[in-house]
């Protein structure tokens, strides 16, 4: 029971991170960790302080590419969380062992479907740039709801879709669309368009 938690919390985070149900993977990730650590836990926060700054930095290697520092702090503060949390070095790193190996596949799995970090970059971006940098968006694509157009690029699941002469930044509902693809705008949510194939 305590590896499939702990199993299902990274897989979670995969979901959030490559694909555009991240709610429901934050949901899971953060459901499955609280009950891993209160499980198995001495009632501590300190353990899972650790637990969570080693996410941290595992999410910042993954936006700095061979900066390989945030990577390694970021696996040890995982496992010192779980032994400290676990009070077993040999269950803690079996355990960390196993989720890291279920989560890796997943990943690579969903990559070589066509989905990337890039959508979650961008949200980042998008993000700073209208609490720090002052820029906001009032733009508003409810007009374009129900309308149908055709890609430009590969939805993967995020790429472009040409409306008549306007070419816009849009969401797939999940699959991997091919550029030249007839799609139909499914749902708009203030600057994000999700679409979906259509026939």
């Amino acid at each position: 029971m305590n590896i499939l938690l702990l199993s299902a919390g990274f897989v979670g985070l995969v979901i959030a991170g490559l694909t555009i149900h991240y709610l429901l993977g934050g949901l899971l990730a953060v459901g499955s960790f609280a009950g891993y650590f209160f499980m198995n836990g001495n009632g501590e926060w300190f353990p899972i302080v650790i637990f969570i700054l080693g996410i941290l930095l595992l999410i910042l290697e993954v936006f700095i590419p061979n900066f390989g520092v945030a990577g390694v702090l970021g696996g040890l503060l995982l496992f010192g969380g779980i032994y400290l949390n676990y009070g077993d070095a040999g269950q803690s790193l079996f355990d960390l062992s196993i989720a890291g190996i279920i989560s890796v596949v997943l990943a690579i799995i969903l990559l070589k479907k066509g989905y990337s970090f890039g959508n979650f970059k961008k949200l980042i971006l998008e993000e700073n740039m209208t609490k720090v940098g002052g820029y906001s968006s009032n733009k508003d694509y409810t007009d374009y709801l129900g309308k149908k157009g055709i890609s430009t690029t590969t939805l993967r699941p995020a790429g472009k879709v040409a409306f008549d002469d306007t070419e816009l930044d849009v969401i797939s509902s999940g699959e991997q669309i091919e550029p030249d693809a007839f799609v139909e705008v499914i749902k708009v949510e203030g600057s994000k368009i999700i679409v979906r194939r259509v026939s």
